[in-house]
């Protein structure tokens, strides 16, 4: 009982310490990290907890939840490991089961960047604006959602003339944080530094080449969504064989005693592993970036 108790007592405080203080710890751990893109599994499990401010409220009370039905598992079976693997895989599957939601996001925001490039080359030639400072400003308020934030803050820095058009460039990158969106930010600073009269033109042309990045990056996911299902059939398939052995005392004795809890919890928390390295080949490598202000 004594063991027991240590245990619930660990599953609670672990669980209290990732809803109360895990955004802040990951995003510690994340600062000035963006230009690094070395993977490891620690810095993916931190990346997990990050969370938009707005969103955090919404992240407590699922991790809550979780606990809650971890605690319930825990009690039924009288496996804490169980326990502990449920909460622990309940509140991390937006981030082990999300990956094709956020390849489809950036993958949305570089689409837009396609389509604010085309929307310049046309403000320019249909004479709305004169040079491209300008068309910047222009279209900065129509900008696709995506991404609104980075050019609106590079048309304010344009407009307020703090700092250089290239160090305005390379946050607007940094926003972007994709090489295409530092593609298209160094080919923004040459247009604005020359200012010639094919701006339009090469406009045009830098959105056909966004464009066919984005078709590719598709194709790509396509591929990938077989590796993603293997995931969820994973998962499945781990928690139907942790059913069936409660359902049958006889066969689960041995997961009963101390010995048995510490097997179940190194398996367990090899799958937990496997569901991160299966996360990492569904997402891939990106390409490193090579413009921006944290270069």
């Amino acid at each position: 009982m004594t063991w027991l108790a240590a245990a619930s007592g660990a599953l609670v405080a672990a669980g209290l310490t990732v809803m109360v203080a895990g955004p802040n710890v990951a995003d510690r751990a994340v600062t000035g990290q963006r230009s690094r893109r070395r993977w490891s599994p620690l810095r993916a499990v931190l990346h997990a907890a990050r969370v938009p401010g707005t969103e955090r409220g919404q992240h407590r009370w699922r991790i809550t939840a979780w606990m809650v039905a971890g605690l319930l598992v825990w009690v039924i079976t009288g496996w804490p490991a169980a326990g502990a693997a449920l909460a622990g895989i309940g509140a991390w599957s937006p981030w082990l089961l999300g990956s094709a939601r956020a390849a489809q996001d950036q993958i949305s925001k570089i689409d837009a960047l396609s389509t604010w490039c085309r929307r310049m080359a046309d403000t320019l030639t249909g004479g709305g604006a004169i040079g491209l400072a300008q068309a910047i400003t222009l279209t900065s308020d129509h900008a696709p959602m995506q991404i609104a934030g980075p050019v609106q803050q590079l048309a304010e820095r344009l407009r307020s003339g703090h700092g250089t058009p290239i160090d305005a460039l390379r946050e607007f990158a940094d926003g972007i944080d994709d090489p295409v969106g530092d593609s298209v930010a160094a080919a923004l600073g040459l247009a604005l530094h020359q200012q010639s009269s094919g701006i339009a033109r090469v406009l045009r042309q830098l959105a056909d080449g966004v464009s066919r990045d984005v078709r590719a990056r598709r194709d790509i996911e396509a591929e990938r969504a077989e590796a993603r299902q293997s995931i969820r059939t994973l998962l499945l398939i781990q928690g139907g064989v942790l059913a069936m052995l409660a359902l049958v005392p006889g066969f689960a004795a041995p997961y009963g005693s101390p010995f048995g809890q510490l097997i179940m919890a190194t398996l367990l928390a090899g799958t937990f592993a496997l569901l991160i390295w299966m996360r990492k080949l569904a997402v891939g490598h990106s390409a490193p970036r090579w413009f921006g202000a944290s270069r």
